[in-house]
């Protein structure tokens, strides 16, 4: 076994620990590790109570993985706001070389580090770890005091696994209601997970562990009371033979044992028998809480003597000791001898331990002792812990510099002062967005005096809480009074960037941007914090007026998306997201792979899932669907990490993009229910709403199935009425809406902003398809007055315009249309006068831009109706059918090849044979390895990109040998090549 981090705790108990039972609990545990053995990542929780056994059966299995490197950490109570503090301690003992590969590790607590670029780096260190052929064991120990930041990457890397020999080893206390979630939630969103729960011994077990603690044999009445007293608990048990005298226990005529049924009284009793200076020892222990060389223990206890004042207490089994590390660290053996020994201690004992346990330890655990030294209000004390936890915030470690106030608070004599650090501390959990230790406190808060900070605090709360109207007011009052006080500078931050999550998702862009603006007009913020209010307020004006009109706050920005700094990535991932509703793929796929390639390096963008999730949609828009579902599947993973549903709208319709495209119709149906899951959960807002409605459209769109596009599209339109009916500045338009079904009373308008264009193209083919022409019309004529003639919507235009005159019993002008857009020379508006003064320039120009999918369905269209009309020759109509094909073919678009594929067998032509049938043997995994291998990069920079670990790549890549037929990465990018249309 090669131990890494701190693995050495799990062999310093074999030899002198006695382990009974557990047989159906090793058992299930040794099952997971020979399926790890075997090529397959595993998950396996332990859960029980405290001091039920937990760590002993981890021990245990833990010194039988010889073959294995082991990373181990234990989660601390006193470190739970220190983020990163198990990761570090996974990498502690890892080589210094190996280690200084991964720098983000290095500093895994660094501020605007995000939890996936963290989990990107653990996954590439677990794989150079297999590398040897050995297996690896991730080892955490009482993970339910894990720090938030360590747990969400450890979540994220879990969900990562695939073909990989590691065993992610986690035990948990029961009763914690928030670590229990968490886990709950990890479980149940991986394949590969096993959950042990650990409870008392039986009878029989008790039996053995009594002869080999006690040396003789014991009578089975004795057993049997010693169970039916402990309920089988190892540690009441180990207390109950240590403390009571033999012949008292075998005295069957005692009634009762002469001692508490409380554990921490025999702990008492067996420090009691211990000498003075031991008991000192254990007592500073105690106190110091953790593992700490024993020359700085006896230094805390005021021991002269630490050896022998060590000795006894090893005996007693309270004290456990490390003599192969070099500073001889020791620590009690249980939290729950911990927690008796230091209940035992006095007040004054306790106060003089803390003190000088302050100087005896870090800077950073200093402060709790100093408080816990504190017996009355401390101002002096309470100044200093504030000052401190503002240095913390300003390094963006919130949840330390909460803790901090929070002490603070407690500590001040005046009530002013203590309420407000209380509230300052509740505001610094809060903007972790991890805000359960501020929710425990609502009681307090709600106590405190009427005030800005309480309004504002309160209003996050309900906003977290999903309580949107009062939050909304609390949070306005609070802004509003915080804006007018100088002094309160951060506040009207804080309420303003919260306010703005409520109007953003209510659709109410002119209020967000207005927020968001006199927020940024507050001044002297940091360059992150100013240029996350930017791309507020840019989101906020693009609600409002749309994408192109909010091109305008982003204008700050350089032109070329890598020459952007780090301060400016969330307006940068906003321009991309403006490039894309635009339709403008290649400026869209600038900015927005930037985003994510800073965010793997550790630049931690605010808006990474968002970014992620619709770089997705980029790639399926640009034609590169195995790029676009590995976008989407990352995004997913970063969304399952941070743990809430907000954003995740935009990941789901990413994932459902390519599904539907592909015909994989449950997988798309699940992504759309998925969708309308976040929807009810959110309260149905605007933004979700969306999102959903087009995940439901380009799903229909797939399936062709048109009526379904109208009801998928309908929460979306509105009906428009009176004034609003005229055809808008397209004379043509209202002589077209004339030649088709219905009437004014049938036209729709959209409501959203968002992906405008893409929603207004698909609601005028869902109504051309239904024969709801005169709507059609008028909404064409709405969707080329807001095309700015740029882009890949040039031929998802001319095919709708087309298709309209198709049905409006128009073929020769639809052929024209047709004609015109696929020759390149204008972008085919609806009619012969209107096109060229529309669109403009944007045709021949953006040909580059034209996304494969829509070409494709503008060539088949235009094929059809070449046979439809028996005009040119059947030559040409081929030609056209063919490419089609290819193009569908090379997506491996499978409902749209199909319909081409009929339309050729109805003119009496085969269909092309697939050009790559053996690629589509390929899954979307391999797909996603075998494009990325194919475009030059290592084995390591595609796990890199994938967020996956070097051996996951490795075992797909010699799977897509073997279906490809082939036995290099030399071969593998003839063998990925489309055809050419």
């Amino acid at each position: 076994m090669s131990v890494a981090g701190s693995a050495s705790d799990a062999s310093a108990h074999d030899e002198h620990e006695v382990f009974v039972g557990r047989r159906s609990e090793s058992e299930r545990l040794a099952a997971c590790v020979d399926k790890v053995r075997g090529g397959e990542a595993w998950l396996a929780v332990v859960e029980g109570e405290a001091g039920i056994g937990k760590s002993a059966l981890i021990r245990r299995l833990v010194s039988s993985l010889e073959d294995f490197t082991v990373l181990w950490a234990v989660g601390d109570p006193s470190e739970t706001d220190l983020p990163g503090g198990v990761l570090s301690q996974l990498l502690r003992r890892v080589d210094r070389g190996l280690a200084a590969r991964f720098p983000l590790l290095a500093r895994p607590g660094a501020t605007g580090v995000s939890p996936h670029a963290l989990g990107g780096e653990l996954l590439l260190l677990l794989g150079t770890l297999q590398e040897a052929g050995g297996g690896v064991a991730v080892v955490v120990d009482d993970a339910h005091w894990a720090d938030p930041l360590s747990s969400q990457v450890l979540g994220f890397v879990v969900r990562r696994l695939w073909a990989d020999r590691v065993l992610v080893l986690m035990a948990t206390r029961t009763g914690s209601e928030q670590s229990a979630e968490a886990l709950d939630r990890l479980v149940r969103s991986v394949d590969r997970a096993v959950r042990v729960e650990v409870g008392g011994l039986g009878q029989d077990e008790v039996d053995q562990l009594a002869r080999q603690l006690l040396a003789v044999r014991v009578t089975p009445e004795l057993v049997t009371r010693l169970h039916g007293y402990t309920k089988g608990h190892p540690l009441y048990v180990r207390t109950v033979l240590a403390e009571v005298p033999l012949q008292v226990l075998g005295d069957e005529s005692a009634r009762r044992w002469p001692v508490h049924q409380s554990l921490r009284a025999g702990i008492g009793a067996a420090l009691g028998r211990l000498p003075a200076d031991s008991v000192a020892l254990v007592e500073a222990l105690a106190v110091l809480d953790g593992r700490f060389p024993l020359v700085g223990v006896a230094r805390v206890a005021g021991v002269e003597d630490a050896v022998r004042a060590l000795e006894p207490a090893l005996t007693a089994g309270l004290v456990q000791w490390w003599p192969a590390d070099s500073v001889g660290p020791v620590a009690l053996v249980h939290g729950l001898q911990r927690d008796a020994v230091y209940a035992g201690i006095g007040p004054e004992r306790r106060r003089a331990l803390h003190t000088a346990a302050a100087e005896a330890v870090g800077s950073g655990a200093a402060w709790a002792h100093r408080v816990a030294a504190a017996t009355s209000d401390d101002p002096v004390l309470a100044a200093e812990l504030e000052r401190s936890a503002n240095t913390e915030a300003l390094a963006g470690r919130n949840a330390l510099a909460a803790t901090r106030l929070l002490w603070a608070s407690s500590l001040s004599d005046d009530r002013l002062e203590r309420e407000r650090r209380l509230l300052t501390a509740c505001a610094q959990w809060l903007l972790t967005l991890q805000p359960w230790a501020a929710v425990r406190l609502r009681a307090q808060v709600e106590e405190c005096a009427e005030g800005t900070l309480r309004s504002c605090v309160l209003g996050v709360m309900d906003l977290l809480e999903g309580r949107l109207a009062v939050a909304e007011a609390r949070l306005t009052e609070a802004w509003q009074e915080a804006l007018a006080d100088p002094d309160a500078s951060w506040v009207a931050l804080l309420a303003g960037t919260f306010l703005t999550v409520i109007t953003i998702r209510q659709c109410r862009g002119a209020q967000t941007a207005d927020i968001a603006g006199k927020t940024l007009a507050i001044g002297d913020l940091d360059a992150g914090t100013s240029d996350f209010i930017r791309a507020i307020l840019a989101t906020g004006r693009m609600w409002d007026q749309g994408p192109g009109a909010a091109l305008l706050d982003v204008a700050h920005l350089p032109v070329g998306a890598a020459e952007a700094s780090n301060d400016q990535l969330a307006t940068l991932a906003t321009r991309g997201v403006m490039h894309l509703f635009l339709g403008r793929l290649a400026a869209a796929r600038a900015d927005l792979l930037t985003v994510a390639h800073r965010d793997r390096l550790g630049a931690g963008s605010k808006l990474s899932h968002l970014s992620s999730s619709l770089l997705a949609v980029v790639e399926y828009l640009a034609g590169d669907w195995s790029a676009s579902e590995s976008a989407a599947d990352r995004a997913l993973a970063i969304a399952a990490a941070h743990d809430h549903v907000l954003g995740d709208a935009a990941t789901w319709f990413a994932a459902v993009c390519v599904q539907a495209g592909r015909g994989r119709w449950e997988a798309a149906q699940e992504s759309v229910e998925a969708l309308e899951r976040i929807n009810r959960m959110l309260g149905d807002p605007p933004a979700e709403r969306v999102y959903a409605g087009l995940a439901g459209a380009v799903l229909a769109q797939a399936r062709g199935d048109h009526a379904a596009m109208v009801e998928s599209l309908a929460p979306l339109v509105e009906p428009v009425t009176g004034a609003e009916g005229g055809a808008g500045d397209g004379d043509d338009a209202g002589d077209r809406a004339g030649d088709g079904a219905g009437d004014e009373g049938d036209r729709v308008r959209l409501r959203f902003k968002p992906l405008w264009l893409w929603q207004q193209s698909l609601l005028v083919e869902a109504l051309t398809g239904t024969g709801r022409l005169a709507a059609a019309a008028w909404a064409l004529d709405d969707f080329w007055r807001g095309y700015d003639g740029s882009g890949y919507l040039r031929v998802v235009g001319a095919r709708l315009s087309g298709q309209l005159a198709e049905a409006q019993g128009r073929p020769r002008e639809a052929l024209a249309i047709y004609a015109r857009a696929l020759d390149g020379t204008t972008g085919g508006a609806g009619g012969p006068d209107a096109a060229g003064s529309r669109v403009g320039a944007g045709g021949a120009s953006d040909a580059g831009e034209d996304a494969p999918l829509f070409r494709a369905m503008l060539e088949h269209a235009y094929g059809r109706l070449l046979v439809a009309t028996r005009t040119g020759s059947r030559r040409e109509a081929a030609r056209w059918f063919k490419s089609a094909h290819d193009r569908f073919d090379a997506l491996r678009a499978e409902p749209f090849l199909r319909r081409c594929e009929t339309d050729l067998a109805a003119m009496g032509l085969t269909a092309p044979a697939h050009a790559r049938q053996h690629v589509l043997a390929l899954t979307e995994r391999e797909l996603s390895v075998a494009h990325l291998i194919a475009g030059g990069k290592t084995n390591q920079e595609a796990a890199t990109e994938l967020y996956v670990t070097q051996k996951t790549v490795e075992y797909h890549l010699s799977n897509i040998y073997a279906k490809l037929g082939i036995t290099s990465r030399r071969h593998l990018a003839q063998a990925l090549r489309p055809p050419r249309p």
